[in-house]
């Protein structure tokens, strides 16, 4: 499993370092390069063109190792590693998340796009939508570990809690990627963005306090099995 992550996560950097190298060609050396849009798709930073070109590629690289040893420095590991389809999808979901947005940032900087397009937010948003979906419906089998899923101090204290929050959280993500998605898709910008993004924080918010109710309930709080 994490050979196949590492493999597809160097082909996918390989890709960002092809897309950064044909943006480097195309602008000159003194030109200030979108970098950050706002949530409705104004640029509202510029930066140079080593910023713009090797800051995703940098972070995937990051990203991609970090995920990879996590199994071996995680003091839950095992569950981790029982954990594979959503680690795997966390992993793979963000590294293509980073290469649509950085696909989206070359073409901004070459002028195949125009930077203020709103096509760019609605690609972005609907991306993550669609990861959102699918970690959504993985989220209720993993296990307590310390690098994916919903990690608050109830849930790591107590595996009742994390199994009945990551079961209802699970459904809430999927909820907010297919709804929000299409609101994102099919209405202004800025009412795709309240309805995903009051879905997403109510989701959020209503997984933290059932972590903790759910860690109240659990006689067994505050302990860890080592015969899993």
């Amino acid at each position: 499993m994490i050979a196949r992550g590492l493999t597809i996560s160097a082909l996918a950097i390989a890709a960002m370092a092809a897309m950064s190298a044909w943006g480097w060609m195309m602008t000159s050396a003194d030109a200030q390069i979108p970098v950050h849009w706002s949530a409705t798709g104004e640029v509202n930073r510029y930066g140079s063109r080593l910023e713009a070109f090797t800051t995703m590629p940098i972070v995937a690289i990051v990203i991609s190792l970090l995920l990879a040893f996590a199994p071996k420095i995680d003091p839950r590991g095992r569950n981790l590693a029982k954990s594979g389809p959503l680690l795997m999808t966390v992993w793979m979901g963000t590294l293509a998340l980073l290469v649509v947005a950085h696909l989206a940032l070359v073409l901004s900087a070459t002028g195949t796009l125009d930077p203020e397009s709103p096509i760019l937010p609605r690609i972005i948003l609907i991306a993550v939508a669609l990861f959102l979906a699918v970690l959504g419906n993985l989220l209720g089998k993993a296990r307590p570990n310390w690098f994916v899923g919903v990690r608050t101090p109830w849930t790591l204290s107590s595996d009742h809690s994390w199994d009945v929050t990551h079961r209802w959280a699970g459904r809430g993500f999927v909820a907010t990627g297919l709804v929000g998605g299409a609101a994102i898709l099919f209405t202004p910008v800025e009412v795709g963005l309240m309805i995903f993004f009051g879905l997403l924080g109510a989701t959020a918010i209503g997984a933290v306090v059932l972590s903790f109710l759910a860690w109240r309930s659990d006689p067994d709080r505050e302990t860890y099995s080592e015969a899993e």
